[in-house]
């Protein structure tokens, strides 16, 4: 430790103190008064420089623990800051893909009302083909009766043409003779 300038002069009047008290003159009163305010002042200095000393020590204890905090601060803020630029990036990615299934959505949205209304279109379709074919079964029905009917005439006919033709069979064969 370094002697100050204060501990010197102390040292001093301390030294010649022996020497002063031989004489009880006004002026000796007055330095040994000065030199005790001096030494009473010197040792509140020496407290004081002590319990700077003692402050400053705990200071830099503090700022070499607040420098490791610091550093070790750091490296998690770098760990933090990697992390949300993975997140970050996954993000954009996800977003991408977001952005991807709702086109999607929106072709197959699209799509399925086509086929909703393609749907609707044949289903109308449908109607009108069921309209038609029950117009064509009443249409067959009738025709089938019809066509009955004309079996029933065409047999009618053809039974008549059969005795037509044994009568005409008949004739035209030769009268037979009677018999003499």
């Amino acid at each position: 430790m370094a002697r100050s300038p204060m501990n010197c002069l102390v040292a001093l009047a301390l030294g010649c103190l022996p020497a002063l008290t031989g004489c009880t003159d006004p002026e000796k009163q007055k330095a040994l008064a000065d030199l005790q305010t001096t030494e009473t002042a010197l040792a509140s200095a020496n407290r004081q420089l002590e319990a700077t000393r003692a402050t400053l020590d705990t200071t830099q204890k503090e700022r070499d623990a607040l420098r490791q905090e610091l550093q070790k601060l750091r490296g998690q803020n770098e760990a933090q800051l990697a992390k949300v630029n993975q997140l970050t990036a996954e993000m954009q990615a996800s977003e991408g893909r977001r952005e991807q299934l709702k086109k999607r959505v929106d072709e197959l949205t699209t799509q399925m009302r086509a086929s909703e209304a393609q749907r609707e279109q044949l289903k109308k379709e449908l109607e009108t083909a069921a309209k038609e074919n029950e117009g064509l079964k009443a249409k067959i029905a009738a025709l089938e009766a019809d066509l009955a009917q004309k079996v029933a005439q065409i047999q009618s006919v053809q039974e008549k043409m059969a005795e037509l033709q044994k009568k005409l069979e008949a004739a035209a064969q030769p009268p037979e003779k009677p018999a003499s």
